[in-house]
């Protein structure tokens, strides 16, 4: 098994080596960080789950940059002799060039390496060797995203930004072309196809980029670029089991497996279970949520265990390496999707102690503790930042968050601008530029950031819950439906967004639909379990439903016994989100939930007495009243519980 070992050491330093030279810097450091927290004492390759985690002896890199990826028998026939001596001659011919072409290609390197794209494009034009060919289209591709950037920070709607934006797509359109006139030659090696995939996925031919990521991770699997690109193509409905069936087996797909089921929201174990047959104390009863067609969304092929999935693959990565920052960072982002903020915040901090110079994933970090409202923590994270590196567009984002929480959010725009203008394409800082104009009411210039983040990535929820958000603030219910639908669909656990949806169709007049909405959202988080249990009360209520009405009202009784009635509605819940501003505050959450509790004990204190249950409904009504003291309930619902228990001991 050293042997086993060895390959793969030997595996992460071919792709350092490849990916450095090409220019792909981000998948060779992320090559290398993997190869760094490999333990010195580590000497056989697990194997974990039946999987062999490397692969038996292989062929030379060379090959398997040719496209050769796997072995040729031993003994092969004339007719396949041919194809493997043209195989051999390409690559024989490609060594030829690649090395006839090393000074011109040292030269390229370092004016790439100093940012000058269209110097590069001149040395390597009349290079025709793959490494030079690849490098010399790569820079021609960055030149035309800088150009757009420049211009982008200039002002998209002026006459030029339009000229240099259709000139822009021209010179897409002509890298696609050279690209595509090699490979019908049979002349593009792993990397070139990957560069023919990133074409297709700026150029928006989104399934032509993920038969080309596949292709080229099927010549060489140790590009760690072409595994994000691949998973910026996926589509989310898309199943998880019959892409793993394209992919190639080395461990590689392990990691790309765990980063694609970071966003997959699993159920939570303690949501409530509604089935035909529940009835509980008040007789009520209900219909099965999973037979609903109109909310049942679901995303990644339906798949309800991806939490076990998730927890499978990091568990390969972490024997394969130990001590690896980005399987921490796996982890602690899968948390934070799944609002486990504390948790997650621990693993950000270890993160934060084992390399105190990282700035990779601070953006995250920075939205868990604006979501903690830890402004102290918030604020040594941003000085960090700025100290580290001020014009990186994560410790932009984190500044923006700082004084986002302090409520200055002018000043968050700004950061989140700036970060902009460093990257066009960074996602969080489009989305949080949304949720800082909705606060200014802004609504125009928040619907026009998330529609950008959408651009971006049309996987991003939050994004398309924002625009539910807002056009729900502009009451145009129909559209807002469109988006909270969207995000429901990318997040189909996530009671929020299904409250969310079925609060604007009970704007929208359409109680049949909400219904639906709110007993969808409680089989997804325990975060918004009780808005929900209320809404579907309520909409019961004035449907004429009188016994289902009670069923969850007495759920609704039984949660806030069981949690206290400030649990009903804990600060930071969907109701504030749902009325279109801030949080509400502990104190108002309390009240309001001991109004809640108040009006579930008053409607099941009616249902019983209907029912001959008069002894249950003096106790639904002494709750009421005992609890005036405290200052729960409203003094509405303590005397409306004085009058009826009044009436109740006048009869016989």
């Amino acid at each position: 098994m050293e042997a086993g070992f060895d390959s793969l050491r030997s595996q992460l330093r071919e792709s350092v080596e490849e990916c450095s030279g090409r220019g792909l810097v981000y998948a060779a450091k992320w090559a290398a960080e993997q190869l760094c927290s490999l333990t010195a004492e580590t000497t056989t390759v697990p194997k974990v789950i039946g999987v062999p985690l490397t692969k038996p002896a292989t062929p030379t890199l060379k090959h398997r940059l040719r496209g050769a990826s796997r072995q040729l028998p031993l003994e092969t026939t004339d007719a396949e002799d041919k194809p493997r001596d043209k195989e051999q001659e390409r690559k024989d011919r490609w060594s030829r060039l690649d090395s006839s072409e090393r000074d011109k290609m040292a030269l390229a390197k370092c004016l790439f390496d100093m940012r000058e794209f269209d110097r590069v494009r001149h040395v390597l034009e009349e290079c025709q060797g793959p490494k030079a060919v690849f490098l010399g289209l790569y820079a021609r591709y960055l030149s035309r995203e800088r150009k757009i950037s420049e211009n982008s920070s200039r002002g998209s709607e002026s006459a030029e930004g339009r000229l240099v934006a259709g000139e822009s797509d021209s010179e897409l359109v002509a890298i696609r072309d050279e690209l595509e006139t090699t490979d019908a030659d049979s002349d593009l090696d792993a990397f070139g196809v990957y560069l023919l995939a990133m074409v297709h996925k700026s150029l928006g031919q989104r399934q032509m980029a993920r038969r080309a990521c596949i292709r080229s991770l099927n010549m060489y699997e140790y590009n760690w670029s072409a595994w994000q690109l691949l998973e910026s193509c996926v589509d989310p409905r898309e199943s998880v089991d019959k892409l793993s069936g394209e992919l190639p087996g080395g461990w590689m797909r392990h990691a790309f497996l765990a980063h694609m089921l970071l966003e997959v929201f699993t159920p939570s174990r303690n949501s409530v279970n509604i089935s035909n047959n529940s009835g509980g104390n008040s007789g009520g009863g209900g219909t099965d949520i999973g037979n609903s067609n109109n909310c049942n969304s679901n995303s990644n092929g339906g798949s309800s265990n991806s939490s076990d999935d998730f927890s499978v693959h990091c568990q390969v990565l972490e024997q394969l390496f130990p001590q690896s920052q980005f399987v921490i960072g796996l982890c602690a982002v899968r948390h934070y999707n799944m609002r486990e903020f504390e948790e997650a915040r621990r693993l950000f901090a270890l993160l934060q102690k084992i390399d105190p110079y990282r700035l990779e994933l601070a953006d995250i970090h920075s939205n868990i503790l604006y979501v903690m409202e830890d402004r102290a923590r918030l604020g040594e994270l941003a000085h960090r930042c700025a100290e580290l590196d001020r014009f990186r567009p994560e410790t932009c984002c984190v500044i923006g968050n700082y004084y986002s929480l302090r409520r200055e959010h002018e000043k968050a725009v700004s950061y989140f601008q700036k970060a902009l203008q460093l990257d066009r394409n960074y996602l969080a800082a489009w989305t949080l530029m949304g949720h800082e104009f909705i606060e200014m009411k802004n609504t125009a210039a928040a619907i026009d950031a998330y529609r950008n983040a959408v651009d971006v990535d049309e996987k991003d929820y939050r994004a398309w819950y924002g625009l539910g958000q807002t056009y729900e603030m502009l009451n145009m219910s129909h559209y807002a439906i469109n988006y909270y639908a969207r995000a429901a669909a990318l997040r189909p656990y996530d009671s929020r967004m299904w409250c969310a949806l079925g609060n604007c169709y009970e704007q929208s007049k359409e109680p049949g639909q909400a219904i639906d909405c709110y007993r969808r959202a409680l089989v997804g988080s325990t975060e918004s379990e009780s808005l929900a249990i209320t809404r579907l009360a309520r909409l019961h209520e004035s449907t004429g439903d009188r016994e289902r009405a009670a069923y969850y009202y007495q759920l609704l009784y039984e949660h806030a016994l069981k949690n206290g009635a400030q649990a009903l509605y804990p600060a930071g819940s969907a109701v504030g989100e749902l009325a279109g501003g801030g949080a509400i505050g502990s104190s108002s959450a309390a009240h309001g939930g001991q109004d809640e509790l108040a009006a579930a004990c008053l409607y099941l204190a009616s249902f019983e007495h209907e029912r001959g249950r008069k002894q249950v409904a003096q106790r639904y009504l002494s709750q009421v009243i005992d609890g005036a003291s405290s200052g729960g309930a409203s003094q509405q619902r303590v005397d409306e519980a004085k009058a009826m228990m009044r009436a109740l001991a006048s009869q016989p």
